[in-house]
C-alpha cells in the first residue's frame, strides 16, 4: 500500500521539479497548525459544561472565550493553508503546461505513441490536479496525526475503551483503502476508453463538414458502441464499490457508535467518568470518524491522481528519450552555405536517404525534386532538426547542424509547409508570435503583397481569421505565412510544397516573392510544379533516398530525363520571372 503511495509521490516530484517548494512547506505547516488548533475547542467545550455543572458563569464566560478564540487560530492557519495552494496551483498549471507544449512541438512524431484526444486532455484537464496530490499527501497525513493524537487521549481516559476506538478505525481503515484501490482501477479503466471517444470526437470536429456530407454518424455510433459499453461495465463497476465505500462499510461505525456510548454512559452512571469528559470523548470518536473518512478520501483521491500523473509523465518522459541535444556555438552570422556530406537516414530498418551529397548556396533558389517518397521532405525535416541523421553530415557555414544552440539555430532556419498554417486568432497576434514590433510585420506583409488585402479588411490587423470577415483562402493564408517566416529574420528559407494548394494567380505571385527573397536569403525549395523548377538557379534531383542528378538548373534539365520528366508533367508554362 505505501509504495504505492510512494510511487505517486515520485511521479509527482518528477513532474513538479521542485518549483515553489517554499509553498509546499507552508501548506504542510498551515494544515499541520489547523489540525491542532481544530482539537482545542471540544476542550473549551467541555470546560464550559464542567463550569455550567459547578454554576461558575464567569469561568463558562471566559472559556467560551477561549473557545472563539480557538476556532480564530484554525481559521487564520487554514487561510495560509488556502493561500499555499492557491500558489502552487497557479505555478503547476502554468509551468507543466508549458513543459508539456515544448515536448509536443520538439515530438512531431508523438502522435504515433500518444492520441491526439489523449494529448488534449491531459494538457487541459489532467495538470490541473497536480497541486491536489500535494494537498491530498498533506491532508492524508495530517488526519492521521491527528488520528493518533485521539487515540492516545482515549487511552488516557480509559485504557479499554481506547483499544476498542482503536481496532474498530483500523478494521473500518482497511476496508475502505481496499476499496480505494478498487475504485481507482475502474477509474483507470474508465479513463482509456474516455482516451478513445475524446480523440474520435476531435477528429469529428477537425473534419466535421466531410462527416455531414458523407453521413458518417451512423457507422462511427456503431463503430464505437464496443467502447461505449465498456466504459459503462467500468462505471457500474466503480459505482457498486462507492455504494460500498458509503453505504455498506459505514455500518461498522454506527455499530462501534453504538457500543461505545453504551460503554461511556456505564462509566458515567458507575462514577468512573464525569459527564463533561463524555462529552468531549464523543466529540473526538466523532472526530476520528470524520478525520479518518478525510485520510481515505484522500488516499483514494492519491489513487486517482496517480492515473493523471503517469498520463502526464508519458509525455514528459517521451520528450527527455527523443529530444535532440543541441551544441553551444552561438555564431549568429551565418551567411546559409547548407552542404549534406554522405548523409544516411533509417527509419526502422527502412533506408529513407542513402549517401546523400549536395551543397545549397546563398543568394539562389535551390530546388528539390523527385518522385513522392524518394527522401525530399525528409531533407527538409533533417534541417528543421525534427529528425538526426543516422550517419553523415550536415553543414550550415561548414559547421555541423547539432553544434548550434537552440537559439541560434532557430533564429537563423525558417520556412513555410506545403498546408498554410496560422492561429484563428488576429492577424497582428500571429505575426506577434515571431515578432510583436508592429512596423516589422507590416514591412514583411508588404514585401510579400499581403498588405493591401489586409488593409482592405475592416478591421486591418486586428481582424480575427477565420471569423466571418477573416475568411481567408488558402493562398493568402500561405502568404501570410511566409510573411510569418520572414519575421523571424532567418538567413536560411524552407519551403516544402508551398504551392501544392493555392491557385495560379497566387503561385505567380510567389514565384515573384522568391526571387525577391533570394537577393538576401539562402533559399531551398521543395516542389512537384514545373512552373516552380523553372525558376530554380541549382537543382537538386532524388530518386529512392539517392542523388541521381545536381547542378545548375540548364545542366541538370539537359542531363537528367527524370528531371525532364518532372518539369513536363503540366500543359502550364511560366516564364522564368526575370
Amino acid at each position: 500500500m505505501f509504495q504505492n503511495y510512494l510511487n505517486i509521490f515520485h511521479d509527482f516530484k518528477a513532474i513538479a521539479k521542485g518549483r515553489k517548494s517554499i509553498f509546499i512547506f507552508f501548506m504542510i505547516v498551515s494544515s499541520g497548525l489547523s489540525h491542532i488548533f481544530s482539537l482545542l475547542p471540544p476542550l473549551a467545550s467541555s470546560a464550559i459544561i464542567a463550569e455550567i455543572v459547578e454554576k461558575d458563569m464567569n469561568l463558562v464566560i471566559v472559556y467560551g472565550l477561549l473557545f472563539l478564540f480557538f476556532y480564530l487560530l484554525y481559521f487564520v492557519t487554514l487561510y495560509f493553508k488556502y493561500f499555499s495552494y492557491t500558489k502552487l496551483a497557479e505555478c503547476y498549471h502554468i509551468e507543466v503546461q508549458k513543459d508539456l507544449f515544448e515536448v509536443i512541438a520538439s515530438n512531431d512524431d508523438i502522435l504515433k505513441k500518444v492520441s491526439k484526444g489523449k494529448i488534449m486532455d491531459i494538457c487541459n484537464t489532467d495538470i490541473c490536479y497536480i497541486v491536489d496530490v500535494v494537498d491530498s499527501f498533506v491532508e492524508a497525513a495530517m488526519n492521521l496525526i491527528k488520528v493518533l493524537i485521539l487515540f492516545f487521549i482515549f487511552i488516557h481516559y480509559n485504557i479499554w475503551v481506547g483499544i476498542f476506538v482503536v481496532i474498530v478505525d483500523i478494521i473500518y481503515f482497511i476496508l475502505m483503502d481496499k476499496n480505494s484501490s478498487n475504485v481507482s482501477k475502474c477509474y483507470e479503466g474508465q479513463r482509456k476508453y474516455d482516451d478513445r471517444l475524446i480523440d474520435i470526437l476531435s477528429q469529428m470536429l477537425s473534419n466535421l463538414r466531410q462527416v455531414k456530407t458523407l453521413n458518417l454518424i451512423s457507422n462511427l455510433n456503431t463503430k464505437l458502441t464496443k467502447t461505449r459499453e465498456s466504459w459503462c461495465l467500468k462505471y457500474l463497476k466503480r459505482r457498486k464499490f462507492l455504494t460500498d465505500r458509503y453505504c455498506t462499510i459505514p455500518g461498522i461505525l454506527y455499530f462501534a457508535k453504538f457500543v461505545l456510548y453504551i460503554g461511556l454512559a456505564y462509566l458515567v452512571i458507575e462514577e468512573k467518568m464525569a459527564l463533561n469528559q463524555l462529552v468531549l470523548l464523543i466529540s473526538y470518536f466523532e472526530t476520528i470518524v470524520l478525520s479518518t473518512d478525510k485520510s481515505l478520501e484522500h488516499f483514494l483521491n492519491l489513487n486517482n491522481y496517480k492515473v493523471r500523473m503517469q498520463r502526464i509523465r508519458v509525455i514528459l518522459n517521451y520528450g527527455q528519450k527523443k529530444q535532440m541535444d543541441f551544441g553551444d556555438i552561438d555564431n549568429d552570422y551565418i551567411s546559409g552555405m547548407i552542404e549534406f556530406k554522405k548523409v544516411g537516414y533509417v527509419v526502422a530498418n527502412k533506408t529513407i536517404l542513402n549517401n546523400v551529397n549536395f551543397k545549397i548556396y546563398p543568394n539562389e533558389i535551390n530546388t528539390i525534386v523527385g518522385h513522392s517518397g524518394s527522401g525530399k521532405s525528409t531533407i527538409v525535416n533533417l534541417l528543421y532538426r525534427l529528425q538526426k541523421v543516422t550517419s553523415g553530415m550536415i553543414l550550415i557555414d561548414n559547421v555541423n547542424i547539432y553544434d548550434y544552440s537552440k537559439k541560434i539555430y532557430s533564429s537563423n532556419v525558417s520556412g513555410v509547409y506545403q498546408k498554410p498554417f496560422v492561429f484563428e486568432m488576429s492577424i497582428y497576434d500571429n505575426l506577434s508570435l515571431v515578432d510583436k514590433n508592429r512596423s516589422h510585420q507590416i514591412e514583411v506583409c508588404k514585401r510579400v503583397g499581403v498588405h493591401d488585402f489586409i488593409m482592405s479588411l475592416p478591421k486591418g490587423y486586428n481582424t480575427i481569421i477565420g471569423d466571418e470577415e477573416g475568411n481567408f483562402s488558402n493562398g493568402e493564408k500561405q502568404l501570410l505565412a511566409i510573411a510569418r517566416a520572414l519575421l523571424s529574420r532567418a538567413e536560411i528559407l524552407l519551403f516544402d510544397e508551398i504551392t501544392g494548394n493555392i491557385d495560379s494567380i497566387t503561385t505567380a505571385s510567389i514565384i515573384n516573392i522568391l526571387q525577391d527573397l533570394k537577393v538576401d536569403h539562402t533559399i531551398l525549395m521543395v516542389t512537384h510544379k514545373p512552373e516552380m523548377m523553372q525558376i530554380s538557379d541549382h537543382v537538386v534531383v532524388m530518386s529512392e533516398g539517392k542523388v541521381v542528378c545536381k547542378g545548375r538548373n540548364d545542366d541538370v534539365y539537359e542531363k537528367s530525363s527524370l528531371y525532364r520528366e518532372l518539369r513536363s508533367r503540366s500543359f502550364v508554362s511560366v516564364s522564368k520571372v526575370d
